[in-house]
């Protein structure tokens, strides 16, 4: 296996199709549906990247960027903000400190070219 990502998105359909694109392209897959989980899975299983949802149930995306970075082991671990509110996504993904953003729905080709940017591939 490939390196290994992190998605932390509530909706099973999009984590469904992120985690198929990503295997098919040889990368390792860990999900969480909450920001509390994929903190803890990010502590645990230490990512070489981050697909986190904007809006997520319980902890906000802008916080769980902010735990992450203060974590000196996940500090260097790229995020891509993962929105379908793709007004002022910009503005949102430089507020949650996120390395890049995609908006939903997500092309597959976006997908694999921003995740290979990222991991410098």
């Amino acid at each position: 296996m490939g390196k290994r990502i992190l998605i932390i998105d509530d909706e099973t359909d999009v984590v469904m199709m992120l985690m198929y694109r990503l295997k098919a392209s040889r990368y390792e897959v860990i999900m969480a549906a909450t920001g509390k989980e994929g903190i803890q899975k990010a502590e645990t299983q230490r990512p070489d990247l981050i697909l986190l949802d904007y809006k997520l149930p319980d902890i906000s995306s802008a916080a769980i960027v902010e735990r992450l970075k203060f974590s000196s082991q996940l500090a260097s671990v790229p995020v891509i903000l993962i929105t379908a509110s793709v007004e002022e996504i910009a503005e949102k993904a430089k507020e949650c400190k996120a390395s890049d953003y995609i908006a939903k729905p997500i092309g597959p080709e976006e997908l694999i070219r921003k995740v290979k940017a990222q991991l410098g591939e």
